[in-house]
């Protein structure tokens, strides 16, 4: 694979899903960024070589040169806020990221920098998943593969007044994000029963960035996410250009129907912006392993098992201090003569 074509502006972003995988490929220099789209039906979700033969199909429609690539994914029941950690340094975020994995569960996080603020971005999701994805495609062969949750590569290509993104990506996997100026806030996975995928709806409606402040349980994230969408006056609308812009660049509005239609490749075309270095200084997730239980020494099995059945060996007979004495002093006996 050669690595010495790829330069700023070039990168790969795939939409990964449990039905369908989605993918750009964007090329400095080019109209519009975007070289090629793609789009593959994944037959069967747990067998690993129809996920690579999927992935394998979707790169050779992409035409992928080697280009890093980035996979955005956020699977049923995952959920992610932020959390202010301007100002903290290395054990300080180490210490947060320890904190939400053992009172929250929450393993993994991501930093983003928004001016002089700094956000914990802290995810919940499904790690074994997201690992197995990553595996995946590097055997399908995509280079320099890392994943990120589907509303964070979003919020990277929709417009600043954005505060609203309804993203249905396949059946029974949909989400709803409030992000403020680009970044997001909070994101949850939500039903979508009745909807019709893949669809992509936006709104500008302006709320308080504090209201999901210390909201930390899934559960509760979720209903108060509910509770304000549900509260809001328009409803997310999609209309005209500038639906999505790529590093500063209104990307067509292609027909529905066009595999390069915002509808579909919105999460692709974020996670390939990621990839081709056009959204600034970013950072992989970090994914804390769970640390095993501290065990009582009291609470250990013990058992008592019988290692040999041979008796034991009968100690070596010895010749004491007395005895060595008189066999000193007395004269030996001779043994009798046969004459």
């Amino acid at each position: 694979m050669n690595h010495s074509l790829s330069q700023r502006g070039d990168g790969i972003g795939l939409e990964f899903t449990r039905h369908v995988v989605r993918g750009v490929r964007l090329a400095a220099g080019h109209d519009n960024r975007m070289v090629a789209a793609a789009e593959v039906a994944v037959p069967d979700v747990t067998d690993d070589r129809s996920v690579v033969d999927a992935l394998r199909r979707v790169r050779a429609d992409l035409g992928d040169l080697g280009q890093t690539t980035r996979i955005a994914t956020f699977p049923p029941a995952s959920t992610l806020h932020r959390v202010d950690a301007t100002g903290l340094r290395g054990p300080e975020l180490n210490a947060m990221r320890t904190d939400l994995m053992q009172r929250r569960g929450i393993a993994s996080t991501v930093l983003l920098d928004d001016g002089p603020r700094r956000w914990l971005v802290a995810v919940r999701w499904d790690e074994t998943f997201v690992r197995r994805v990553e595996h995946l495609a590097e055997r399908a062969g995509f280079a320099d593969v890392t994943a990120e949750p589907s509303p964070i590569a979003i919020a990277r290509v929709v417009g600043p007044d954005v505060s609203r993104v309804r993203r249905d990506s396949a059946t029974d996997e949909s989400f709803e994000l409030l992000c403020a100026a680009g970044q997001p806030v909070v994101a949850g996975a939500v039903d979508s029963v009745g909807r019709v995928a893949p669809t992509l709806l936006l709104a500008t409606d302006s709320f308080s960035t504090s209201w999901f402040d210390d909201i930390e349980d899934a559960a509760e994230l979720l209903a108060e996410l509910h509770r304000f969408v549900d509260s809001l006056d328009v409803a997310p609308t999609t209309e005209g250009p500038g639906v999505l812009w790529l590093a500063g660049t209104a990307f067509p509005p292609f027909p529905p129907h066009d595999l390069r239609a915002p509808e579909r490749q919105c999460v692709a075309l974020g996670a390939a912006v990621g990839a081709a270095g056009l959204a600034g200084r970013l950072r992989p997730v970090d994914m804390l392993t769970p640390l095993a239980p501290a065990v009582d020494p009291g609470d250990r099995p013990w058992a008592v098992e019988r290692m040999s059945s041979m008796p034991p060996p009968s100690a070596p007979e010895t010749i004491g201090p007395i005895k060595r004495m008189a066999s000193r002093v007395l004269p030996r006996r001779k043994p009798p003569r046969d004459d």
